[in-house]
């Protein structure tokens, strides 16, 4: 996969899709695998946004039983099976513990209840996976079974716990970029680093998008016959560009943060009750399960939401040090600080905001899908979603939409069949510290890897828990210099960059300090 920005600017495409996240990658390899000419591009780097800010919980939907919400179960129970199956070295099983309370909706009966309910809507979610990625059945386990899993559940009123399987990411970035890579290998042009400044319309049709190269500053028209925006919170405003409107309805949002910290609290994923009030926690509306995930020797913590601000670095840092709390709340003698955080993660998350049933502050459930035809520009389309378990499937009605707009008859989709090529983890625990050179050529050469952080973060080991190392960080910047010509300067501004991003909310420590 090579950065080639002339192809671009030289083709004339079937599709653009512009946001190359979770939902536009996929999106580009099933068009791709489907027959059209496929251009993506993404002003940063490729799955750098919203999609690498994840808990890395791949949610079977067992929350919709409360709602009787089985079609979206079912979804989401399908699309874990495909993930599982698809990227085996990327998406593996892992056991999910809650605390039971009492003998009402909280206790043991109930949650027994729950989890056979989910093995029976779920039985036939091992179908075509290999034997190391089944999903076990459901099980209650002992008051004290519980506390050894997890020592730091309110003991009061405790009466055990129940557990279920989900699927873990094993490095979110990884895998975005796994679908961009296998779109390119069916035929995709990829650019990474290249903005989409406007939208191109011409006799009620997009033509195609006016972008700039921000690693060189030229600027280039990139034409094509139908345009997909997938740029999560700026979609609305690049619309808007191609409708020749001043702007469209801004979207209501929310950020959404996650912590990750440098111990292991438990080999399990658990979730608990925060006692957070609606005041305290106006998206959710108080009273939101809080979930931890181990992640190699870490754990990540998530997650706190907040309406979207003015200024998000102090939203960002307020969070920081509101889900600890939260979290020492819940489970007492946890006893975290923010010394204890190697990474804050975090993303423009949309909310309901009219366009589905609810408090429009809420969060989105469902995702769009817009033609906007109806507003007068055939052949432009977006879409936002709203959770990365279901973005194939996602994007594979997006797709659909594609051909229904060119008038073309649309090939099945092949996306949940097929393996993914290279989706192998470079982020395991087992990783070694220092990558080998060949692995981090590679990065610059064949994965379009042209920053440092791109390198460390989304490309090699080097940013996995409990964060990089500078010496590594160094020889990693002398490695990739010598491949695109960086000199002394470049490099140690490179590394600098690599250490703000692995920073955490610096003011908020220094607020505890």
């Amino acid at each position: 996969m090579r950065r080639d920005i002339s192809r671009l600017a030289d083709t004339t495409f079937d599709l653009l899709i512009v946001g190359a996240g979770i939902y536009g990658a996929c999106a580009a390899w099933d068009a791709a695998l489907r027959g059209l000419t496929v251009a993506v591009v993404d002003q940063g780097d490729f799955g750098a946004g919203t999609s690498a800010n994840s808990l890395r919980i791949v949610h079977g939907g067992l929350r919709y039983l409360a709602r009787g919400s089985f079609s979206r179960m079912l979804e989401s129970i399908e699309e874990r099976s495909t993930l599982l199956r698809i990227a085996p070295g990327l998406v593996e099983p892992v056991q999910v513990l809650v605390p039971t309370h009492g003998a009402a909706g909280r206790g043991r009966l109930a949650h027994s209840a729950a989890l056979a309910l989910n093995d029976l809507v779920s039985w036939n979610r091992n179908q075509h996976l290999d034997q190391d990625r089944n999903i076990p059945r459901g099980r209650v386990v002992s008051r004290r079974e519980c506390l050894r899993l997890f020592p730091w559940f309110e003991p009061k009123g405790l009466s055990g716990g129940a557990i279920w399987h989900d699927a873990q990411l094993r490095h979110p970035e990884r895998l975005t970029l796994s679908f961009v890579m296998a779109a390119a290998s069916s035929g995709a042009v990829t650019a990474n680093y290249l903005r989409v400044n406007g939208l191109l319309a011409q006799g009620g049709a997009t033509q195609g998008a006016r972008a700039i190269d921000t690693l060189t500053g030229a600027e280039l028209d990139i034409r094509a016959r139908s345009v997909l925006v997938a740029a999560g919170p700026w979609t609305r405003d690049l619309v808007a560009t191609g409708l020749g409107a001043a702007a469209l309805e801004s979207p209501r949002r929310a950020m959404g943060l996650n912590v990750v910290i440098g111990r292991k609290l438990a080999d399990v994923a658990f979730g608990v009750r925060s006692r957070s009030g609606s005041r305290e926690d106006p998206v959710c509306g108080g009273r939101r399960f809080l979930f931890s995930a181990p992640q190699g020797t870490g754990t990540v913590l998530g997650t706190w939401y907040a309406p979207d601000h003015a200024d998000p670095r102090a939203t960002r840092d307020r969070g920081v040090l509101a889900l600890l709390a939260e979290f020492n709340d819940a489970c007492p003698g946890l006893e975290l600080s923010p010394t204890d955080v190697v990474r804050c993660q975090w993303g423009w998350l949309p909310l309901k905001g009219g366009n589905e049933p609810g408090r429009p502050d809420a969060l989105a459930e469902r995702p769009r899908i817009v033609d906007y035809g109806r507003h007068g520009v055939r052949h432009l389309l977006s879409v936002e979603g709203v959770k990365y378990t279901t973005a194939r499937l996602v994007a594979e009605q997006a797709v659909d939409r594609v051909f229904a707009s060119l008038e073309r008859t649309s090939p099945a989709c092949r996306t949940a069949e097929l393996r993914l090529q290279g989706a192998q983890d470079r982020a395991a625990p087992s990783a070694a510290a220092m990558p080998a050179r060949e692995e981090i050529v590679q990065a610059v050469r064949d994965e379009m890897a042209v920053t440092l952080t791109d390198v460390v973060f989304r490309r090699t080991a080097l940013g996995a828990v409990p964060g990089p190392e500078r010496a590594a960080v160094e020889s990693a910047a002398r490695i990739a210099g010598a491949e695109l010509g960086w000199d002394t300067l470049r490099q140690e501004a490179e590394i600098d960059a690599v250490f703000r991003e692995a920073g955490v909310a610096g003011s908020a420590l220094e607020a505890v300090g």
